[in-house]
């Protein structure tokens, strides 16, 4: 292995990293709220507003994040966002006001760095392995929330909540150590097997509609992602399940992310490799191996997992298959198409408006479910990866004006 392939892995590697260990770090809110929910007498929206706050903080974040990395670099990006992370872990447990929480659980969506790792990882790989190497990235976000529940399940029967965010705290700090050794400058690419025009990018992306393509279809992915991860425990609850199988249902259903994430960008590769076209293989890919799952699955929740536990695993890891198996295509497509100097800003756009999915539908579908019933709740679910589908069918029709 000759040195730039080595670093192209360590690079991965320690991206992959602090991308687990941020969103282990995450999971520890699971173990605070029934507490904060005592302490301040909260309603399901109020809680539902801390996870609100996280997901427009992370949408926030990643566009001023984008904005930076042109003029700051990725290090002094990447240093300012985990600052920021860092200073909501540790202040949360000594904070006797919800509101502030609130806010703090916004500056540390803002300080999730999604983006900056996905600039970082997009300038190490070429179009040809661009997405498997961004899908191994976006799956430790799924690995990253999985270990942590199991962390933070075992620590929770030796510290309070308040001692366990600030372990992990002070893991998530050795991990920003550990990444700063391991990540080095992305080399200046070859245009020619980095971008689909095979030149640099010049203009405005912001003029293109194609960006605009990605963010709706990313939107949706949001909506119908976050919504699941947000009320499929509900849900099973209504159907009788114990507390200990609603866990292992949860579980199945956010770990199969950790697999899927990657085959969608494996996927697309695969199809770029044998059509030639960027686009169009990216674009496949998030339609019928993640979208098209996501449908089928949302479909099959209401009608199969009252059935018994077996079908509700089923349902759930279909499900869990879905969207999330889109979200490498998705992020790799900016690099692919603008380069990666300007994929920073591209992806921040692109998530931040991608973000509004992720904050209505945890609110929305419970609300559409209580007025009529889940059944229809299970529909609009899978009506948004389905709107993803036919969005990301329109890519390879959209010109992109160099």
């Amino acid at each position: 292995m000759n040195s730039i392939s080595r670093k192209k892995f360590l690079a991965l590697f320690g991206c992959s990293l602090i991308l687990t260990i941020a969103y282990m770090s995450l999971s520890s809110w699971g173990l605070a709220v029934p507490f904060l929910s005592e302490t301040f007498q909260l309603n399901t929206i109020m809680i539902q507003l801390g996870n609100a706050a996280l997901i427009a903080g992370y949408a926030v974040g990643s566009f001023v994040e984008g904005r930076l990395l042109k003029s700051w670099g990725w290090k002094k990006t990447f240093l300012f966002a985990m600052a920021l992370f860092l200073a909501g872990s540790v202040s949360i447990p000594f904070v006797t006001s919800y509101p502030l929480i609130v806010f703090l659980r916004f500056i540390m969506g803002f300080g999730l760095i999604v983006n900056v790792t996905t600039f970082l990882v997009s300038g190490w790989f070429s179009l040809s392995s661009r997405g498997l190497a961004v899908g191994v990235l976006l799956g430790c976000i799924g690995l990253g929330t999985a270990l942590g529940g199991f962390v933070t399940g075992a620590l929770s029967a030796l510290f309070s909540w308040q001692n366990i965010f600030l372990i992990l705290a002070a893991l998530t700090l050795i991990g920003v150590i550990a990444f700063l050794l391991l990540v080095k400058d992305p080399p200046r690419q070859n245009t020619s097997t980095a971008t689909v025009s095979g030149q640099s990018f010049q203009g405005s992306i912001y003029k293109q509609p194609a960006l605009w393509l990605f963010a709706l279809s990313l939107l949706f992915v949001f909506f119908n992602v976050y919504g699941l991860y947000a009320y499929l425990a509900s849900y099973m609850q209504t159907l009788g399940y114990s507390v200990a199988e609603i866990g292992l249902i949860v579980l199945f259903n956010g770990l199969i992310a950790v697999a899927s994430t990657p085959f969608g960008g494996l996927l697309s590769d695969w199809l770029v490799k044998k059509t030639g076209n960027v686009v169009r293989a990216r674009a496949y890919a998030i339609a019928f191996s993640g979208a098209a799952v996501g449908v089928v699955g949302c479909l099959l929740i209401p009608l199969l997992a009252p059935l018994n536990i077996g079908f509700a695993i089923l349902t759930a890891i279909i499900s869990g298959w879905g969207c999330p198996a889109a979200n490498s295509p998705i992020l790799s497509l900016p690099s692919d198409i603008f380069g990666s100097e300007a994929a920073g800003a591209a992806n921040g756009m692109v998530i931040l408006i991608a973000g509004i999915g992720g904050i209505l539908s945890p609110i929305l579908v419970p609300a559409i479910a209580q007025a009529t019933s889940w059944t229809v709740g299970w529909v609009v679910t899978a009506a948004a990866a389905f709107v993803c589908m036919v969005l990301s069918l329109l890519l390879p029709r959209v010109r992109i004006k160099n």
